[in-house]
């Protein structure tokens, strides 16, 4: 038995029109997932007093009593486009938004409340007996819906609190009076005068509920708006023209942003801004996506691939060529820049080497890459203005917007334009783009007035044939927001003008006129829409019909959802050979997307990640996509009490971890940081070995952020859980992290029992990696706190033949530094030497400059102990460059100080105070005995320059921090004491701190440094 899509009304087989309302009734069509989730609103009526009336009445008087009320009641609901639910006594419920939207449907729930009030009084005055007195609840929520039901044959239609909780305030409702919740007030309010009522405390409830009475009918509007020509926008479109025009001939980067609500217009003005620039500039646009956390780059990732002309569906020669073709297109001969350049876009792009094929893509670091991304852009804007368009970025996370901010301040004399769209939202992240200083623009979108609003919804009315006698109307329940003038005059032109009084078919708020233009979908075409939803903004129909078991015919239902302007080709594709598809509005997505019940959202998700996972490069090139889908099956799954499927949690959260990983080897530390924690929050027990394992993970995080405090603490209660699952390698791994920490504070904490037991259960796994891994903290450690260097020299030389043993590229490198860093540290120069010059050549090989910077470092040390200080000075200044690339902030340090010794070494004390000056916070935030070296050669840049007192109060307050336990830094200390001693002619004193400091080197067979130390000493008995 066929049912009506637009009244519900079921009708004979042989019907081809609706026996009710005479719309056509649609071929039979596979029913959609039989459930819904809508926005509905209840209505709840029952009689007032008809118990104790009918236990004094005859039966035959109950049903005369009775039918009357039934009958008038039914009517005057369905006649306002409810659906009858069920009678249960006196009592009726019918439901408004259901089996079809409406975009007003609280609204004539209201209307069907006053209907009925009317209908009764008018019942009772035709017949005084019946004396007739009800009380009506009114509420609008979410119902899981089922489709085609059929209540007059015992189906249930809708399920939900919403219904329980119309019965209830119908309960608490006055004689003859109507009620309603909050949801439905907020609706209607602008269109019926109410009374305000007392909460009621409705059972099972944990917190009243509002509630408010029904007075009359009054004139009022609600809103909605359109958007396809552009009005009312002149003065935000000259100043975005104009600040484009002041950055071209400023010739300097700058930022401009569209902020407003959604539908405002900000995709409208940004493609009239484009279409102006075209003539003159090159344009590229990325969109942000609307997942939050884990698809950092994927708007980037747009912008270089519309660059470089690549397809997914390109192999990884034809990718790696247009890459190529891409770069050799730049305007620069420099070979760095170039080679970080291809490595940060073989990353993004998901290639495993650059074009040439000489590096590794894997090894960039989360710097790296931002400064390959502005050189490009750059580079690109040297050759032709460009402009750079980000969409949504209220979507991205914290890393996009730095990198965005990054390019923003970029130096370089070049026309390049940054241009976003964005929801006031985005002004809550913590980044300066859109403070509208400088070179950065904010325009803030407000509604149309009211005369553009007119000229729009008039345009449209022209354009789509909608009577222009309906525009007045239309621009009362308008808020001056394009969208809604636009999708509510496109609703009238599909569905046709209402005739006479009769209320216009105008969605109050736009998840009503959105889900209302669903509902008008054949069956096939709406559940395209609804399994496009799962996939995002953008999707490809092969991946829709992954998602669905029907296997409903595309073609057909994709071009019903573009004739409709639901869905639009992008124009391009990014799947060679395949259509690519987008919604029209991320609005339209997310009302399709609420419509699926969570227990198919849930399968949807787990479907649409195992589809990537089968694209060519889909599991690493888009691991993140992977976690998130995997990761909402599961947060999803665990809403619903008995989920369709168990959820993939371990799925999950190897895709996770899989997504941190590489964010770990761009060194995108906190994004990675934040994959961990959402794979621990999938985990059942957080003491269970998974949960300890990613628990490791993230202390490795927080030690790497330089939380060296709170990452000892976490590091001791994961080593004793670790203890607890009998995860040994777990253990060891928290233990060798434990003493790096200490290491870092000074030698803080039971460093060496850790160790001890490190390398006890190191030597007891079958795994030669972590042994070796153990192998270089333990030696280098105990070299530098026991001055052991010999010993610490032969375990790390054994170490790295294991490693060369087992062609292990990082733990080879890790070997050659760690060595040639103990090398130096024993004054064994020629040999730190080569094995440093050795360890820089192994680095330059997997492409990233990370390795390199810290090899080049030490290297510079070792120039400059062999006495070419000039070298020495260039080696530190690339090493330097290259860690405000990596945000290496250990290195930096370290490089800052050894310039400014050069610089000293040059009497160029000035300069010397400049760079230690500039060390110095990060030194702080750092601790340890990086922060009194620093102090000591501020205090030495201070004596050159005659500053006693300065120095003097300075060394003071060093001396408030110095780590006991660090027997180095109390010698650095020492050492700073007798220089300001000696300037004050204190010689005594002096000799006695140079004495003591010169013990302390010795007993560390610091050689290098006890040589510095008596250097210093010589100077200051001159």
């Amino acid at each position: 038995m066929p049912v009506c899509a637009s009244c519900g009304q079921d009708n004979p087989d042989v019907a081809k029109f609706c026996l009710a309302c005479g719309a056509p009734l649609a071929v039979a069509q596979p029913t959609l997932a039989a459930e819904e989730r809508k926005l509905i609103t209840a209505v709840f009526c029952d009689l007032v007093g008809s118990t104790a009336r009918s236990e004094s009445l005859d039966v035959e008087d109950v049903k005369s009593l009775v039918a009357p009320y039934h009958a008038k009641v039914r009517s005057e609901l369905e006649a306002h486009g409810g659906t009858f639910e069920k009678f249960s006594g006196d009592a009726i419920l019918a439901l408004f938004g259901t089996p079809r939207a409406h975009e007003d449907d609280p609204q004539r729930a209201v209307r069907a409340g006053l209907a009925v009030r009317e209908a009764l009084a008018a019942l009772n005055k035709e017949d005084e007996w019946l004396d007739l007195h009800f009380r009506i609840g009114i509420n609008t929520g979410e119902a899981l819906v089922m489709l085609g039901a059929r209540p007059s044959e015992g189906e249930w239609s809708a399920a939900g609190d919403v219904m329980n909780t119309a019965a209830r305030i119908e309960s608490a409702a006055p004689v003859d009076g109507i009620l309603v919740g909050e949801l439905t007030y907020r609706a209607t309010r602008d269109l019926f005068e109410f009374r305000d009522a007392e909460p009621i405390a409705a059972k099972g409830k944990s917190e009243p509920v509002p509630v408010w009475e029904v007075v009359a009918t009054r004139d009022g509007a609600a809103k909605p708006t359109a958007e396809t020509p552009l009005v009312g926008r002149d003065e935000e479109l000259e100043r975005i023209l104009g600040f484009c025009e002041r950055m071209t001939t400023d010739q300097r980067p700058a930022f401009a942003a569209l902020i407003g609500p959604p539908g405002i217009g900000k995709s409208r003005l940004l493609a009239e801004v484009l279409e102006r620039l075209r003539a003159r500039h090159d344009v590229h646009v990325g969109s942000c996506l609307s997942y939050g956390e884990g698809i950092t780059y994927w708007a980037i990732v747009e912008v270089i691939k519309e660059a470089a002309g690549i397809l997914h569906d390109d192999d990884e020669q034809t990718g790696g060529d247009k890459l190529g073709a891409l770069l050799g297109s730049l305007p620069t001969e420099n070979r760095d820049d170039l080679r970080t350049i291809a490595a940060a876009l073989a990353n993004l792009i998901g290639a495993p080497t650059t074009p040439a094929g000489t590096y590794s893509a894997e090894a960039i670091t989360q710097s790296e890459l931002h400064w390959g991304i502005r050189r490009l852009f750059e580079l690109l804007a040297e050759r032709r203005p460009t402009t750079i368009v980000i969409e949504d970025l209220h979507w991205a996370e914290p890393t996009l917007l730095e990198l965005l901010a990054f390019v923003a301040e970029s130096g370089a004399s070049v026309p390049l334009l940054l241009l976003a769209s964005a929801r006031p939202e985005a002004r809550e992240a913590d980044t300066p783009l859109f403070s509208g200083e400088g070179n950065k623009l904010a325009v803030e979108l407000d509604a149309l007035g009211e005369e553009a609003s007119a000229e729009l919804v008039g345009s449209l009315a022209r354009k789509t044939g909608v009577h222009e006698d309906v525009v007045q109307r239309v621009l009362e329940k308008a808020g001056g927001n394009p969208l809604f003038l636009e999708e509510t005059i496109r609703m009238l032109a599909e569905v046709g003008p209402a005739d006479g009084d009769e209320e216009l078919p105008v969605p109050s708020t736009l998840q009503a006129l959105i889900a209302s233009r669903l509902d008008q979908l054949l069956t096939d075409s709406k559940r395209v829409a609804q399994h496009a939803s799962v996939i995002g903004i953008s999707f490809w129909p092969a991946a829709v019909q992954e998602l669905d078991d029907a296997a409903p015919e595309l073609e057909p239902a994709l071009a019903e959802l573009t004739s409709r302007d639901l869905v639009r080709e992008s124009g391009t594709t990014s799947v060679a050979g395949e259509n690519e598809y987008s919604f029209k509005h991320i609005l339209i997505r997310d009302v399709a997307y609420g419509q699926l019940p969570k227990k198919l959202r849930a399968v949807l998700h787990r479907r649409f990640a195992g589809w990537v996972n089968a694209l060519p490069g889909g599991r690493d090139e888009f691991a993140e996509f992977v976690a998130y889908h995997l990761e909402q099956a599961c947060l999803i799954a665990s809403t619903v009490a008995r989920p369709a499927e168990p959820p993939p949690v371990e799925e999950a959260v190897r895709a996770l971890i899989r997504a941190a990983e590489k964010s770990e080897r761009r060194e995108g530390m906190r994004e990675a940081d934040r994959f961990y924690l959402r794979a621990l929050e999938l985990v059942d027990d957080e003491k269970s070995e998974q949960g300890v394992e990613l628990r490791l993970s993230h202390a490795r995080m927080v030690v790497a952020a330089g939380d060296l405090p709170n990452a000892a603490r976490e590091l001791a209660v994961i080593e004793e859980d670790a203890r607890a699952v009998d995860r040994p390698d777990l253990r060891c791994q928290a233990l060798t992290a434990l003493a790096n920490v200490a290491w870092k504070q000074g030698g803080a904490g039971d460093w060496r029992g850790q160790l001890d037991e490190a390398e006890a259960m190191a030597g007891g796994l079958s795994d030669r990696r972590l042994q070796v891994r153990v192998a270089y903290e333990s030696a280098y450690v105990r070299g530098w706190f026991e001055g052991e260097l010999e010993r610490a020299i032969d375990a790390i030389r054994d170490a790295l033949a294991v490693a060369e043993e087992l062609d292990d590229l990082p733990l080879r490198i890790e070997g050659h530094l760690r060595l040639g860093a103990t090398l130096l540290n024993s004054g064994r120069l020629v040999e730190a030497d080569e094995y440093l010059t050795r360890c820089v050549e192994l680095a330059a090989g997997v492409g990233s400059v990370r390795d390199e910077a810290r090899a080049t470092t030490l290297l510079a040390f070792v120039k400059y102990y062999l006495g070419d200080t000039a070298l020495a000075e260039q080696l530190a200044e690339q090493a330097l460059e290259w860690t405000e690339r990596t945000l290496d902030t250990f290195l930096q340090i370290q490089n800052l100080r050894e310039l400014a010794r050069y610089a000293l070494r040059r009497g160029d004390a000035d300069t010397a105070e400049r760079r230690l000056r500039e060390a110095l916070p990060s030194a702080l935030d750092v601790g340890g005995f990086l922060v009194v070296e620093i102090y000591r050669y501020l205090i030495a840049a201070l004596l050159q320059q005659d500053r006693i007192d300065d120095a003097k109060a300075l060394l003071a307050f060093a001396a408030r921090g110095l780590p006991e336990e660090d027997t180095y830094a109390r010698a650095a200390l020492l050492i700073a004491e007798a220089n300001v001693a000696a300037a004050t002619a204190e010689s005594t004193a002096a000799a006695t701190a140079f004495s003591e400091a010169l013990r302390l080197l010795e007993e560390q067979q610091l050689l290098i440094d006890l040589g510095e130390a008596r250097l210093e000493l010589a100077r200051a008995l001159q």
